[in-house]
């Protein structure tokens, strides 16, 4: 009985990711990303991609099944997206594959240690904050960094994140460890966005998307 729950426990987050798949694959067009770039943006970069997995770990009853649903759910979403890729538009692009792969492969491993903050570890809270950090970070280089972008965009590529922020934190369990991964978080991002505007270290984002 339990094998069968666990069974179907991955069922969900697998249609999930097959779904925003093909969504990202299909506001990937010229029509739409002209029109409204804030599309291409939120699909097409980390963000959107942490909060879906990060808030399915978050939501599983055990560490083992949140390392098997969010590691399904990639599986769902890259199948889905590169799938619809090579069929339909007789693209092989092999070094994003590789890439998102390789990104897919770690997620069971982020999975089992974002649900720890369920338990009282103060490393917990600083392991889920981690996402937090992504977002903020790529809200900021995103809208700010690029010159073309209109203050609806911006505005627009905020209410997203801010959408992803407040919804991942209230599914964290009590308002200390929401407000510790949130601070965790935003100190880490403004960490992370000095060192890149000093040119210290590249960034990140664009190196990978750009892969």
């Amino acid at each position: 009985m339990s094998k069968d729950f666990n069974i179907r426990s991955l069922i969900l987050p697998f249609i999930i990711g097959i779904v925003l798949g093909i969504t990202a694959k299909l506001v990937d067009v010229p029509y739409i990303t002209s029109r409204l770039p804030i599309f291409d943006d939120i699909m097409g970069r980390f963000g959107i991609w942490v909060w879906a997995a990060a808030l399915i770990a978050i939501l599983s009853k055990t560490p083992f099944l949140a390392a098997m649903r969010s590691f399904v759910f990639f599986i769902g979403m890259l199948s889905a997206y590169y799938g619809y890729t090579v069929l339909f538009l007789n693209f092989f692009p092999k070094s994003q594959m590789i890439l998102w792969g390789g990104i897919a492969i770690g997620t069971p491993f982020c999975g089992f240690l974002l649900w720890h903050i369920h338990e009282k570890k103060h490393s917990a809270a600083i392991i889920a904050s981690l996402p937090f950090t992504i977002f903020f970070t790529e809200w900021y280089l995103t809208a700010f960094i690029n010159p073309y972008w209109t203050a609806k965009d911006k505005l627009l590529l905020f209410i997203a994140y801010l959408c992803m922020t407040f919804s991942l934190s209230a599914a964290i369990p009590t308002n200390k460890k929401r407000f510790s991964c949130l601070l965790y978080g935003l100190l880490l991002s403004i960490i992370l966005i000095c060192l890149i505007q000093a040119e210290i270290i590249l960034n990140p984002y664009e190196l990978l998307l750009n892969i």
